[in-house]
């Protein structure tokens, strides 16, 4: 087995989960769909893996190969991806929020929230992306990722006091 091989599986184990729930959160919660995308995510990566820019984070690099195929799934099904929908979290998922608010107050304030802000906030407290890495995955800088959490965090504690 050659070392990109191994750098592979070591980073497949690192990110299955990741990949996995960023997939299941944006497919309603299908498992079978989930699966089927999460496997042919990492198809793609792996065919791809010679092309992998060292110089990146691993994974930056899956998460946008899923954000791309995520978005072809559902180019190809004739509908867009619905963050809405996406945001039906389970109480579970919103415990991993490190916040004083009760889970359910928290979930029915995201859900006020723009679509772009409603975004950053899952990449960020419920995948658990950097900053650095959530700019790259939306083309965005990282300074405006950094505003735009920063307004939906002060805009969630507006609307919950």
């Amino acid at each position: 087995m050659s070392r990109e091989d191994k750098q592979f599986i070591a980073n497949y184990n690192k990110y299955l989960d990741k990949i996995y729930n960023y997939i299941w959160y944006r497919v309603a919660f299908d498992k079978t769909v989930t699966e089927d995308l999460c496997s042919e995510v990492f198809l793609k990566a792996f065919k791809a893996y010679d092309n992998f820019d060292e110089s990146r984070s691993f994974q930056s690099w899956i998460y946008a190969i899923a954000k791309n195929h995520l978005s072809n799934y559902y180019r190809t099904r004739g509908r867009e991806v619905d963050i809405e929908n996406a945001l039906n979290l389970s109480c579970e998922t919103l415990e991993k929020i490190n916040t004083k608010i009760e889970a359910e107050e928290l979930f029915s304030e995201i859900d006020k929230l723009d679509s772009y802000s409603k975004e950053v906030i899952i990449l960020k407290y419920v995948d658990e992306l950097s900053t650095k890495e959530i700019a790259e995955l939306l083309e965005k800088e990282v300074n405006a990722v950094r505003v735009q959490l920063s307004r939906a965090i002060a805009k969630l504690k507006e609307q919950v006091n």
